[in-house]
C-alpha cells in the first residue's frame, strides 16, 4: 500500500473520532497553559483557580449577598477542556456561596456569585469536570484566591443572623376589643338602670303598689277601656288586653301563662279560677283573634272587652284573696 493511500486513511480515521466525541465538550473553552510556563505535556497536569474580578474605580466594597463577578482560570495541555456546568453544580451546592448567572469572555468562564461570609474569605474547594484531548473526563480540585468582603454587622456584633420575617401589617389592638366590650356593657347597664328608675317614676306617679300583678293588671285594663280610631289601634289595644290577663295569671297565680296557648291555659287553670274558666275562654278568644290573627274589632268593641276583662279580673283576685271573718262575724277584705 502507497504512503500517499495511508496517509488517507489516517486523516479519514481522524475525522471519525472527531465526529463520535461528545458534542458538549467540543462547546466548552480549552485549558490554557499559564503564561509563564511551558504547555504541560501530562493531560492530568490542570489547574483550576477562581480569581475575583477587580473593583471598578469608585465601587464599594461588596457585602454580604452582593453579586460580585469572578473568573474561573484553566492552566493546562492544549485539547483539555473545561466543563462549565459542572463548576456551576459544584458552587451552587455549598451553603455560603450561590451561583447567580455565568457568561464566557475572552475564552474564559466568569461567575457572577454572591457570597454570605464577611471578612476575607477563600471559597471552598469544589471538584470541577475536565474532558481531555482522549476523551476522558477528570475530576479536578478548583481553589480560590481570597474575596474581600464587607461586614454589614452592627459594631459588637459577632454572628450574622438570618434575615427576619416580615413586620405583620398593622391591626386593631387587642385592648381596643376589649375596651370596646367593657364600653357596651357599661352602656347596657346604664340603660337597664335608668329604665328600671324611670317604671319606679310612673309607678310611684300613679300610686300603684310595685309588685302587686292585680293593681298592676287592672291599671292597664282602665288606660284600655277607650275606642281607638283606627283599625290599627284597636287590634293593638285588643291584645294589650290579652297581656294584661296573662300577666296576672303568671305573677298572681304561679300559671306560665305567658309561654302557652289559650287551650292551654284553660286546661292549667287552678281550682278557684274553675267558675271563671268559660268567661276567660270568651275574652281570649276574642283578643287572640285580633292580635294573632290581626281581625280588627268593630268599632265600640275595645271597651266593652276591657270592661268585661276588668270584671273577670276582680273576680279572679277575689278567689284569690277571699275575704276574712273576724270573731265579731264582720267580713274583712
Amino acid at each position: 500500500m502507497s504512503r500517499r493511500i495511508r496517509h488517507g486513511i489516517s486523516a479519514a480515521a481522524l475525522a471519525l473520532v472527531a465526529l463520535a466525541l461528545p458534542p458538549g465538550l467540543a462547546a466548552q473553552e480549552p485549558v490554557e497553559p499559564p503564561p509563564d510556563r511551558e504547555p504541560l505535556a501530562a493531560p492530568v497536569d490542570v489547574t483550576l483557580r477562581t480569581v475575583p474580578d477587580p473593583t471598578e474605580p469608585g465601587a464599594t466594597e461588596p457585602t454580604v449577598g452582593d453579586p460580585l463577578w469572578a473568573t474561573v482560570r484553566a492552566y493546562g495541555p492544549s485539547g483539555t477542556y473545561l466543563l462549565p456546568e459542572s463548576v456551576i453544580a459544584a458552587y451552587g451546592a455549598r451553603p455560603e456561596v450561590a451561583v447567580l448567572g455565568s457568561e464566557r469572555r475572552d475564552g474564559q468562564l466568569r461567575l457572577r456569585l454572591a457570597v454570605f461570609r464577611p471578612g476575607d474569605v477563600v471559597l471552598p474547594t469544589v471538584d470541577a469536570r475536565v474532558a481531555t484531548a482522549a476523551g476522558e473526563t477528570l475530576a479536578i480540585p478548583v481553589v480560590s484566591d481570597t474575596f474581600r468582603i464587607a461586614s454589614v454587622l452592627a459594631p459588637g456584633d459577632t454572628l450574622l443572623a438570618d434575615i427576619k420575617p416580615l413586620w405583620p401589617s398593622p391591626g386593631i389592638p387587642t385592648w381596643v376589643w376589649v375596651a370596646l366590650v367593657v364600653a357596651a356593657a357599661l352602656l347596657a347597664a346604664g340603660l337597664w338602670w335608668w329604665w328600671r328608675r324611670r317604671k319606679r317614676s310612673l309607678d310611684a306617679d300613679t300610686g300603684v303598689e310595685l309588685g302587686d300583678p292585680y293593681a298592676e293588671a287592672r291599671r292597664r285594663l282602665e288606660a284600655l277601656a277607650v275606642d281607638p280610631p283606627t283599625p290599627a289601634g284597636r287590634i293593638a289595644a285588643a291584645g294589650e288586653i290579652g297581656d294584661a290577663l296573662r300577666a296576672y295569671l303568671a305573677r298572681a297565680w304561679g300559671t306560665p301563662a305567658l309561654e302557652r296557648t289559650t287551650l292551654e291555659i284553660l286546661g292549667s287553670l287552678p281550682a278557684p279560677l274553675a267558675p271563671e274558666r268559660a268567661a276567660l275562654g270568651s275574652l281570649l278568644s276574642q283578643v287572640d283573634l285580633a292580635k294573632f290573627a290581626r281581625l280588627a274589632p268593630p268599632a265600640g268593641r275595645v271597651p266593652v272587652v276591657a270592661e268585661r276583662a276588668i270584671g273577670w279580673l276582680d273576680e279572679a283576685e277575689a278567689a284569690r284573696r277571699p275575704p276574712v271573718v273576724t270573731d265579731a262575724g264582720e267580713a274583712v277584705s
